[in-house]
Order: C-alpha cells, then sequence, then structure tokens
C-alpha cells in the first residue's frame, strides 16, 4: 500500500487558510507510485469529518457551495454498488456518492460553476475507489478517492484522493485537517500539466475554499442564533 502525505503536515492556519501547490507526483491507491504531477490542496474546516465528507458525497447540495464542479449525474449501476461495510459511514441516500458509484460531473476550469448564466467546460467521468475510516498513527477521520473515466490508462489517467482528519481549530474548537491531492499520469499526463496546471492549482484552492466557507457560514449561522435565543436580539 503506497504512504500518502500526513494531514498533520504544513497545515495552514487562519492567516493563510488555504493552500495549493502543483508537486512531483503522490502515491494514489489505485495506480500507487508514478505519474507524471500531482495538485494538492490543505485547509482546515470547522466541523467534524464526518460533516465535511458528507457534504462532499451528496452530490445534491454541490449546486450550492461547489464553484468547480456543482452539478455530477450518478449514473444508475447495472449490479449492487458494493456498500461501506464501517457503520460511521452512510450508505444508500439518493445521489450520494458510495463505494463503486460511476457519475459524470460539470467541470468548470474558470471557477465560475456557481454563476448564473456559466457554462462548463467539459465533462468528466469518475468511479468512487475509496470510502472508508481512518484510525492510523493518531490520525482519526475518513478517506474518499475517485479516478478519472473516459480514457485507456496509457492514454491519461488520474486519481483524486481527500482525507477528513480530526484537528484542533485555532480557537481552540474541533474541526477537521482537509487535504486533498490528485495525481496525473499516462501519455497525456504532460500535455494536462502544460495546458491547465496552473488552472487545477487555483480550482483546486477553490474546492477546499468552498468546503471551508461552506461550514464557516454554518457555523456563523449557529453563533448567531445562539445570540438570539439568550438575548432576543443580534
Amino acid at each position: 500500500m503506497p504512504t500518502y502525505p500526513p494531514t498533520s503536515e504544513s497545515i495552514n492556519s487562519e492567516s493563510n487558510p488555504v493552500t495549493s501547490s502543483l508537486v512531483g507526483p503522490i502515491p494514489v491507491p489505485t495506480y500507487g507510485p508514478g505519474g507524471n504531477f500531482t495538485i494538492i490542496s490543505k485547509t482546515r474546516i470547522p466541523a467534524a469529518p464526518a460533516e465535511v465528507l458528507s457534504l462532499v458525497r451528496d452530490t445534491n447540495t454541490w449546486p450550492t457551495w461547489n464553484t468547480f464542479c456543482p452539478s455530477c449525474v450518478i449514473t444508475p449501476p447495472t449490479d449492487p454498488a458494493p456498500t461501506p461495510t464501517d457503520p460511521s459511514i452512510p450508505s444508500g441516500n439518493t445521489n450520494w456518492l458510495d463505494l463503486g458509484t460511476h457519475a459524470t460531473i460539470d467541470v468548470h476550469m474558470s471557477g465560475d460553476g456557481l454563476v448564473p448564466g456559466s457554462k462548463r467546460s467539459r465533462t468528466q467521468g469518475l468511479c468512487i475507489t475509496r470510502l472508508e475510516p481512518i484510525d492510523k498513527d493518531g490520525k482519526k477521520g475518513y478517506m474518499i478517492a475517485w479516478k478519472g473515466t473516459g480514457f485507456s490508462n496509457w492514454q491519461l489517467h488520474s486519481e483524486r484522493v481527500m482525507e477528513f482528519v480530526e484537528c484542533q481549530m485555532e480557537d481552540g474548537d474541533m474541526g477537521t485537517s482537509y487535504v486533498c491531492w490528485e495525481t496525473f499520469g499516462g501519455m497525456l499526463g504532460s500535455v494536462v500539466k502544460a495546458t491547465v496546471g496552473n488552472q487545477l492549482i487555483d480550482r483546486f484552492g477553490d474546492y477546499s475554499r468552498d468546503l471551508r466557507e461552506y461550514f464557516m457560514k454554518m457555523k456563523g449561522a449557529k453563533k448567531g442564533g445562539s445570540e438570539r435565543d439568550e438575548t432576543g436580539e443580534l
């Protein structure tokens, strides 16, 4: 099993809440080590790992927060899809990503997915390859991964991994250390790097920021609600 980058490494602070960069290839579950390059992004999110994972899996919510890929169409399986065995990972919700799910997403390479009237740059097929808990080396949380579909493996292959690991936030509350990386390989990998590498850095940063801001707003709304309950006014 390849060794993945630990989520506790180089985690950012409130002064720099999101990082995104292009680096050398990082191992992924399906393809292991190798490849042409990796895009990796990190942030901290003020919500429990299970909540953040659920938001990512629930494609019904994507049109409300996901500026990169605001739409996802799940392909009905011809056979019953394998389901997670861990009871902490719910399964079977409508339009949720499960282990083995095949889907097609709309990709907005300009990051304008939530702008009324914006048009997708292209579509991308995917298949969920990992959906499992993390409980190792002091890390507790979850992992989801999906591989791109639509090309022959030798032409172009990619796999995205997201880790959601429990951490302490700057204010002392518990939250999620979020790390996402996608490794690209195949003969067209260098072409992808040259043509849209910089855009991918920006969009992966947007994705991390979108998740963080979604839960920042949720936390603010809860805080505001509790203040109203106690005082009767803001």
